[in-house]
């Protein structure tokens, strides 16, 4: 019987940390939409001007663009090493230069026409405030609230047309962070293991693989020359307490 894990992640640097937590509020919204809930339109907005406010930052496409540029001149290296697939090789290099493409003529914020949209722009500000959507504040978003589920998710659908280009970005960073890790099958004793990192690591990201019913969690602190993890007893009621027993755990770094 297979064993079930639940991984929990660490980014190095901050564009793999948004790419995560765009990538956490994408699998909110496929909750609340598919399919159509009825009382889902509120939290599915919800997420859709989160995901806006994250992407609401001018220097985002460089960010992307210039990883991406880094991991093209990291897959170089290994062309005519006879250990790699050149095909497999080939196809993520053409994938890099075609987001690298994509995103690089094209200047100011990811999803413009959303975050423009007359409707965004003047429910947005109400999200902000407690309370602040209410039909006494917001009689416009009332309205749409009690459009059938089918309407709602049609609006959403549209703009979340515009969220198309970022997310591809997204979904190749996160996966190319992901491919790059190599596993192994650890102990940590008395809920604590911390490595030293070499020089030249190129993995932008950390995870840790636990079984699902374990009863602790990780706690990494990661840097660019040590990793440091603590394992926490997994309790919910009582202030966390660090783990005093070993601890097997997968690490993919």
């Amino acid at each position: 019987m297979a064993v079930n894990y639940i991984y929990y992640e660490q980014p190095l640097n901050e564009l793999v940390r948004t790419c995560l937590r765009l990538e956490y509020l994408s699998g909110l919204l496929d909750y609340y939409l598919e399919p159509p809930k009825a009382g889902a339109a509120h939290a599915a907005l919800a997420t859709l001007l989160d995901i806006l406010q994250i992407l609401d930052r001018p220097d985002i496409k460089t960010k992307f663009i210039a990883e991406f540029r880094r991991y093209v001149e990291n897959f170089q290296q290994f062309k005519d090493n006879p250990n790699v697939n050149n095909r497999s090789l080939n196809l993520a290099l053409n994938e890099l230069h075609h987001l690298i493409e994509l995103l690089q003529p094209k200047y100011g914020k990811f999803a413009h026409e959303a975050r423009e949209h007359c409707f965004i722009s003047n429910v947005r500000q109400y999200f902000l405030t407690p309370g602040g959507t209410c039909n006494a504040d917001l009689p416009q978003y009332h309205y749409w609230l009690n459009l059938s589920p089918e309407k709602q998710q049609t609006y959403l659908k549209c703009w979340l047309a515009d969220l198309e280009e970022p997310y591809k970005a997204v979904n190749l960073l996160l996966k190319l962070a992901r491919d790059s890790t190599r596993e192994s099958k650890l102990v940590a004793e008395n809920g604590f293991y911390q490595k030293n990192l070499p020089p030249e690591r190129f993995c932008p990201l950390v995870r840790v693989g636990l079984e699902r019913n374990s009863l602790v969690y990780p706690v990494m602190s990661l840097g660019r020359h040590r990793l440091v993890i603590h394992f926490y007893t997994a309790s919910i009621e009582n202030k966390p307490q660090q783990a005093k027993e070993n601890i097997s755990f997968i690490l993919m770094d």
